[in-house]
């Protein structure tokens, strides 16, 4: 049953990247304007369901990214997620927890997500990072918001 479960999170995070690619790809002609899910994953995974099976999950993920949507080698984009889930869990689990201290997390695993695209300019990139940070640490907690809520003992 495990590995069931870790084919199907497998294929949902290749679904997801392949999503988030497709999405980004339609939103190329605005500036501003990026929609990450598989960051949200992947910050998702990293402060409440980090383990040995989402590691798996995670570089499967990284080389499937690297295979179709990067000119990197084979195992690079593995590395840089599995940097990311490390970093912000530790982060996470040795700071006290708020709202502000969770947007700054994820602002760090975005800057870390997207440091090929902020490093030729880094201090206009870092105001074009925030501006899209914002948005999708919004849909982020909405998102978590909905996983958490409890549908079988609501009454209807």
């Amino acid at each position: 049953m495990i590995y069931l479960k870790n084919s199907f999170l497998v294929f949902l995070t290749f679904f997801l990247i392949f999503i988030e690619v497709t999405l980004n790809t339609f939103f190329s002609g605005s500036d501003y304007v990026e929609f990450l899910p598989f960051l949200f994953y992947i910050f998702y995974v990293s402060i409440y369901f980090f383990s040995r099976s989402s590691v798996f999950v995670i570089i499967l993920s990284g080389c499937y990214f690297d295979l179709f949507f990067t000119e990197n080698f084979l195992g690079y984009t593995s590395i840089k997620l599995l940097i990311i889930c490390i970093f912000i869990h530790f982060l996470y689990l040795r700071l006290s927890g708020g709202i502000a201290l969770e947007f700054l997390l994820f602002y760090l695993a975005a800057l870390f997500y997207k440091f090929e695209v902020i490093l030729p300019s880094f201090d206009i990139s870092l105001v074009y990072l925030f501006v899209i940070c914002l948005p999708n640490y919004f849909l982020f907690k909405i998102l978590t918001s909905t996983l958490r809520r409890d549908v079988l003992s609501a009454k209807i």
